[in-house]
């Protein structure tokens, strides 16, 4: 049964072709003999004495007499006509079982094939009306092909309920990003027009700030929306990544001296063929990221240079690393491991996807992983080479430092 269940549908159909073919010799041939051995037998009983004895010397080689040989020849006539109407009629029975042999096996073979088939279109129905929980089974697989498209339709699925969730979760999560930014312009402006707050230079620089912060908010959002449906815009050029990320170090220093870290960098010479200000956009929220969990472990490394066909940036800190959980979903959409998402140690859940996105639009790979000796590194990865985009892979680092 097993075995059954690895062969491929035309490999089924051509042993159930051959099955029928040999079942109609086997009861065609073969039958159609033994039944006329029989009645030969049958009639040879029946024959008279004198009749016998002309065969029997027929047999040896004799002659029978005049008489014998005549009555022989007219037995002969009508032994031959009942033989040829009995042979005509087992062939017609013998041909009637084969085909409800065959029939039977045509039925047990459609009901195999049709049997993972059924089980699909009903998945599929009940997927249609919103029910993104079903999936699909079969006790009986029938084929090759039914067995890799119950596996596909479940595989589809699992992506679609995931993919449900995902948008239920990050609704969810844009309206608590939003909330706290409007909810401040909102009572600020409304305590403005009431006579609460004086229209200082200090108010507004303060309504600024949060309208800035949410516009990187919604910037971020549809980069990332952007690069999920390709279509990213992207003006590259050829740029060294050591000297884009030596430009960077010097205007994120302050934000690191303030967090109580210290920066050391390690560059090489990585000439690539890419965006510069999306590539400075990932650097930046890779560093930022490096501040905001690594300040327990009081530096920042980060290192640039070619690996293969690649520009490498490598940004590691020595913090509280990253859980094994956190390695699998640390470039989710609004995935955050702190279940408070606080502002302070938590950011907004969206830098990272960006630079997953980044990474995908230039055909390159953005991964996360345990740095040896404690803390977190980042490695992204940018083609030389202007490439198509391709997916990333969340996995540690190949490359530890």
């Amino acid at each position: 049964m097993k075995l059954g269940r690895n062969l491929s549908l035309r490999v089924q159909l051509m042993l159930a072709m051959a099955g029928c073919v040999l079942l109609a010799v086997v009861f065609g041939y073969g039958g159609l003999t033994l039944f006329s051995e029989h009645v030969s037998r049958q009639l040879t009983a029946r024959l008279p004495p004198s009749t016998l004895v002309a065969i029997k010397k027929l047999e040896n080689k004799e002659l029978p007499t005049y008489e014998e040989f005549k009555e022989l020849v007219a037995l002969d006539g009508k032994i031959g006509t009942t033989l040829e109407e009995q042979e005509n009629l087992a062939l017609v029975v013998l041909s009637l079982m084969a085909m409800l042999a065959g029939g039977g096996a045509a039925v047990l073979l459609a009901n195999r094939i049709a049997a993972p088939l059924d089980g699909v279109a009903s998945a599929l129905r009940r997927l249609a009306s919103g029910d993104l929980s079903v999936r699909a089974v079969s006790r009986s697989p029938g084929s090759a092909e039914a067995s890799k498209l119950i596996t596909d339709f479940n595989t589809m699925a699992d992506a679609l309920e995931r993919y449900d969730r995902e948008l239920i979760e990050g609704a969810a999560a844009i309206a608590h990003e939003l909330r706290t930014p409007l909810t401040i312009l909102r009572g600020r402006l409304q305590g403005m027009k009431d006579g609460v707050f004086q229209s200082t230079d200090k108010e507004i620089s303060g309504l600024i700030l949060q309208v800035e912060g949410l516009s990187r908010i919604v910037d971020d959002l549809q980069t990332v929306s952007f690069a999920e449906v390709g279509i990213l815009t992207l003006h590259k050029s050829q740029i060294d990544l050591a000297k884009a990320i030596g430009e960077l170090s010097h205007f994120v220093a302050p934000e690191i001296k303030d967090a109580g870290l210290h920066l050391t960098l390690s560059l090489t010479p990585a000439p690539v063929f890419a965006d510069p200000l999306r590539v400075r956009q990932a650097a930046l929220a890779l560093i930022t990221n490096a501040c905001r969990h690594g300040r327990s472990g009081g530096v920042v490394d980060i290192d640039c240079g070619v690996v293969g066909d690649f520009g490498v940036i490598r940004v590691m800190d020595r913090g509280p690393g990253l859980s094994s959980l956190a390695v699998q979903n640390v470039f989710r959409l609004f995935w955050r491991e702190d279940p408070s998402r606080a502002r302070d140690y938590g950011g907004t859940g969206i830098g990272l996807s960006v630079v997953e996105a980044i990474a995908r639009a230039h055909g390159g790979s953005i991964t996360a992983g345990h740095r040896p000796g404690g803390g977190a590194q980042f490695e992204l990865r940018i083609p030389q080479k202007d490439t198509p985009s391709a997916p990333s892979i969340h996995q540690g680092s190949t490359q530890p430092t």
